[in-house]
């Protein structure tokens, strides 16, 4: 009886046993499934804001910058979508900013009236304002090189120059019945190089107008300045003292006339276009020493003392000897008009050779004097036609306001130099640089 009471408690405890397992294998099961729903739910929460996020990245790349996207209530993911949208709003603000500046800075070239381009490093064309458009007769122009659309050998050079050297460069010329003042200047930030063309034909011809009208009128005048200079020379030894006071006024305007017209040919012709120089290897001592002696009988009525100081072994220049001449004349004439005491000193010296065999050694002509000086505000003047220091001296003297300006053009025509030290009361120098192997230059920079 106990063994079969026994037998039903055991069968009994393993029924208990096997429906508590069944339970918890139950309870297990729910609690994963539980698990499982719940982390779907938060990897959807982090992967849906990600995967719109990633879409509007893509959205900006296509140029979309209004883009936004909606961040959850809070978390991390909530702090890098409201990093987004404000960096999508700062980007959408500057590329605003950025158009509303281009189209200003197109309102800007289109305005100009010259014509301009921009070159970048291989000299193809990546702007070209409506002005440049007009010059050449074509709106299709970008992506071309510069030399296919302006066809020029100066303007060429003047370009490839600018883009090799990175220097300002400028030059001028005659396209398409026009005359152009070209100049380039190199961006080193975009390594780009920017081009103007301004169109000076009406400047051209009115100086051409006005060199025409100087020349004419000088040549007419010659005739009766030469008339008139040999009738006051034939009267000369007819007059009593009195009448003969009156004649040498006439006699000393006649002179500066006849100077007048003279200085006005040559620089006339040097002014024009195509000037040829018959160059000739020069000695500048022995050049110098002729000058000089041009100049000792004045000297010697001033009581003043002719200097020449050649450095030994000084090379030839190559030049024309006859304006070089010119040169040096018009240099001592000046010296010796506006020195009352002293003396007047003409160097004559070169430049330490380079170690560059490429790079020409230059000579240095130098006329000193004690003479009553030059102010500094005529310095940037004196090279001007017609422009004196002391016009009362000057006209007392004879001078014509034209000597400086022909030195100028004779010394830039040997694509040389010339500059003026000078303190009031203590004297000038004018210091003249020549290339030792100087050639022509076909028009002299700036005019």
């Amino acid at each position: 009886m106990a063994g079969l009471y026994l037998s039903g408690l055991a069968a009994l405890t393993v029924v208990a046993l096997t429906a508590n397992r069944a339970g918890v294998v139950t309870a297990a099961a729910l609690l994963s499934a539980v698990g499982v729903a719940a982390a779907a739910l938060l990897a959807r929460s982090y992967t849906r804001p990600l995967r719109d996020l990633t879409e509007a990245f893509r959205r900006i790349g296509r140029g979309d910058f209004a883009v936004r996207v909606l961040p959850p209530r809070r978390g991390t993911v909530k702090d890098l979508a409201d990093g987004f949208n404000e960096m999508a709003f700062r980007t959408k603000e500057m590329i605003d900013q950025l158009a509303r500046q281009r189209e200003a800075l197109d309102a800007v070239i289109a305005s100009i009236s010259e014509g301009l381009l921009v070159l970048d490093a291989d000299g193809r064309i990546v702007l070209a304002n409506d002005s440049l458009h007009r010059l050449v007769g074509s709106d299709a122009v970008a992506g071309r090189y510069y030399w296919e659309v302006i066809r020029d050998s100066a303007f060429t050079e003047m370009v490839r120059g600018a883009m090799a050297t990175h220097a300002d460069a400028g030059v001028e010329v005659e396209y398409a019945g026009l005359v152009l003042s070209c100049s380039a200047s190199y961006l080193s930030a975009a390594d780009e190089t920017v081009v103007t063309l301004h169109d000076i034909t009406q400047i051209a011809r009115a100086a051409e107008l006005k060199r025409e009208f100087v020349v004419s009128a000088s040549h007419e005048l010659r005739t009766p300045l030469t008339a008139i200079k040999g009738y006051v020379e034939t009267m000369d030894d007819t007059l009593d003292e009195t009448n003969h006071r009156y004649l040498e006024v006439i006699k000393r305007h006649t002179d500066r006339l006849v100077n007048m017209v003279a200085d006005l040919l040559t620089l006339s012709e040097l002014e024009e276009k195509g000037t040829k120089l018959h160059l000739e290897p020069v000695d500048l001592p022995t050049l110098a020493a002729s000058a000089l002696r041009l100049f000792e009988r004045t000297a010697q009525a001033k009581g003043l003392t002719l200097r020449l100081e050649p450095e030994p072994d000084l090379p030839r220049v190559e030049a024309d000897a006859f304006k070089l001449e010119q040169v040096l004349i018009n240099l001592l004439d000046n010296a010796v008009k506006y020195t009352d005491q002293g003396e007047i000193t003409l160097s004559l010296s070169a430049a330490t050779r380079s170690l560059d065999p490429s790079v020409p050694r230059s000579l240095f002509i130098e006329v000193s004097d004690t003479g009553i000086g030059i102010a500094p505000e005529h310095l940037p003047r004196i090279f001007e036609r017609f422009y004196v220091v002391d016009k009362s001296r000057s006209r007392a003297m004879g001078g014509t306001g034209l000597g400086l300006a022909i030195v100028k053009h004779i010394v830039l025509l040997h694509r040389g130099d010339v500059a003026v030290e000078s303190t009031p009361g203590a004297g000038t120098t004018v210091r003249v640089t020549l290339p030792a192997g100087c050639r022509t230059a076909p028009n002299p920079p700036g005019h």
